[in-house]
């Protein structure tokens, strides 16, 4: 009898998994709710099974193209195990990721992606000393905005308002009035450009050139001359990124203002999201080198001008030496001596091209 006793335990999860699980379009709100907590409470020591029960029936779920049920396996998966920060991440990718992908429609898509960074906040706010979910949202947006930056960064704006209010006026008074603008044509073409091509931040490199030599490298003929005639040009973009060079300045001038606008406003928002992981201990020390090479970007790419020039570029100054400090210490504390010299090699490779960041740091 003793044998059988863990099969007895997986049945009765199986059960209690099954009546948790209602149907999301036939259950009361209030009656599933006290559905769930109840039997969470009678699990007890048996959420373990539960828990990769839960997991089984989730990714069974997503191969039948039941995403409906896939979310709730999910959802009670992050209440059997709240603090756990892997369970996050997981979700949020799965989320933003494996589900939204079979749907054909971008808004569908763009649905998805938001509950995955959402998942993220839920993480962050259940575990707000966490480093490593800080890290995992500057990894969301550095990759899903590429597909949807004006939708993500109008959720963030909602979270990071208070944090810098500089960077929201321009996200809301300046960004979000540029796609209230767009006519149903220019929209469409943005959408087209973002599904084809995507808005991926080696495409902006092409803006630090300067206009000539930008011009020599748009033009179809290019790709003619033998590669002793494109020079550096043909070397440092390689043909698909000139490619999506063409595909980007054969749009509309708004939605290229746009874009544009939009690339600053994700990677001053990457700053933001790993700034208070400094504070943090244990983090990796890769939070760190993000972070400076987070505000290497935000500089390179800041719009030319505008009144609050002086207080974003201090701030990045400013910012390269707390962070460069910060790293420091975390390479010591993690590696030695030997840590700190790898971390300082590492951060000074990654500002070489932009020595005025290195200002305050002397």
């Amino acid at each position: 009898m003793m044998r059988l006793a863990p099969q007895f335990v997986v049945i009765a999860v199986a059960m209690t998994i099954a009546a948790l699980l209602p149907a999301p379009d036939r259950a009361q709100a209030d009656t599933a709710e006290i559905a769930r907590t109840t039997g969470i409470r009678v699990l007890g020591a048996t959420r373990g099974y539960a828990t990769t029960a839960l997991w089984l029936r989730a990714g069974d779920a997503y191969r039948r193209g039941d995403y409906y049920e896939t979310l709730a396996a999910y959802q009670l998966i992050q209440q059997l195990q709240p603090r756990n920060p892997a369970v996050y991440s997981y979700l949020s990718w799965n989320q933003a990721y494996n589900i939204s992908a079979p749907f054909p429609e971008y808004a569908a898509r763009e649905e998805w992606v938001i509950r995955g960074l959402r998942t993220l906040h839920d993480g962050q706010d259940r575990m707000p000393a966490d480093a490593s979910l800080r890290q995992e949202e500057w990894h969301f947006l550095l990759n899903r905005t590429i597909g949807y930056p004006v939708s993500l960064l109008s959720v963030e704006l909602q979270r990071y308002r208070d944090a810098d209010n500089g960077w929201a006026v321009i996200v809301e008074e300046q960004l979000l009035k540029l796609s209230n603008e767009l006519t149903d044509a220019q929209q469409a073409q943005l959408e087209e450009f973002l599904r084809e091509v995507g808005a991926h931040i080696s495409l902006f490199r092409v803006l630090l050139l300067k206009e000539s030599e930008r011009t020599r490298m748009l033009d179809p003929a290019f790709e003619l001359l033998p590669p002793e005639q494109q020079g550096d040009l043909g070397t440092e973009f390689h043909p698909f990124e000139r490619d999506q060079a063409r595909a980007f300045f054969a749009l509309d001038m708004p939605v290229q203002e746009l874009l544009t606008l939009a690339h600053w406003c994700r990677l001053h928002l990457m700053t933001l999201t790993l700034r208070p992981a400094l504070e943090m201990q244990p983090r990796n020390l890769q939070v760190d080198i993000s972070l400076i090479i987070s505000y290497r970007l935000a500089w390179q790419y800041f719009p030319a001008g505008g009144k609050l020039a002086e207080h974003f570029l201090a701030g990045y100054q400013e910012g390269v030496a707390v962070a460069l400090r910060a790293g420091i210490e975390n390479a010591r504390r993690r590696g030695g001596e030997q840590g700190q010299i790898e971390f300082l090699a590492h951060a000074r490779e990654n500002l070489e091209d932009v020595p005025e960041l290195l200002e305050r740091t002397e």
